[in-house]
């Protein structure tokens, strides 16, 4: 009877953690009153841009950063150069979806294999120590379960002075609320968890390479 009462409870346990882990990894918490808003630009060709302009449009924030690494040739449509950066193509779509050119500042990202997210988040730190910007709070908007992995990367590299916040825009590769159901949900939300215990306990250099 014991280990049939631990059974049941493990298999609770496993039935909330289960239930809520989407909503964890893919959190929303934006800082108040933060004057900087900045979008990572691995998924640039995702329809959550527009959420990302949509929010910067509301008229918080003083300056919309967006940071990425080279685009490896990856584009499909043959819109634009190639050659440019995440960073620089999210720029792109931004300005298509109404956000004027004077307010977007592009950090292009060196290519690196391992850290990705940190060393933008370095490139990011870097950018605020040379301009001497005063900064109110940071906002980072991702892409759904990938959100709390930035979020904890960009407060590992910005420090506890800097106040850091996080949207996450919506998947387009499967539906959230059904992700259970998905091959693509199963597969992200699980890869997403194990990037978010990489975030929180993997030892992490305190400069880009």
């Amino acid at each position: 009877m014991r280990y049939q009462a631990v059974g049941i409870v493990v298999l609770i346990c496993l039935s909330v953690f289960i239930a809520n882990i989407y909503d964890f990894l893919a959190i929303n918490r934006p800082v108040a009153g933060a004057n900087i808003l900045l979008v990572e630009g691995w998924f640039w060709k995702s329809s959550a841009i527009k959420e990302a302009a949509e929010i910067f449009k509301q008229g918080k924030y003083d300056w919309l950063v967006t940071v990425g690494e080279p685009n490896g040739g990856d584009d499909t449509d043959n819109r634009v150069d190639a050659n440019k950066s995440t960073a620089e193509l999210t720029k792109l779509r931004l300005e298509e979806y109404g956000v004027a050119e004077k307010y977007i500042v592009p950090l292009p990202v060196p290519e690196v294999y391992e850290h990705q997210t940190y060393t933008c988040a370095l490139t990011f730190r870097k950018w605020l120590t040379v301009t001497k910007i005063k900064v109110v709070g940071v906002d980072v908007f991702s892409l759904g379960t990938h959100a709390r992995k930035s979020l904890v990367l960009f407060e590992r590299a910005l420090g506890k002075n800097v106040k850091v916040g996080v949207f996450a825009g919506t998947e387009d590769t499967f539906k959230p609320d059904y992700w259970l159901m998905s091959q693509r949900g199963i597969y992200v939300v699980a890869r997403k968890f194990l990037g978010y215990l990489y975030a929180v306990i993997w030892p992490l250099p305190n400069q880009a390479n």
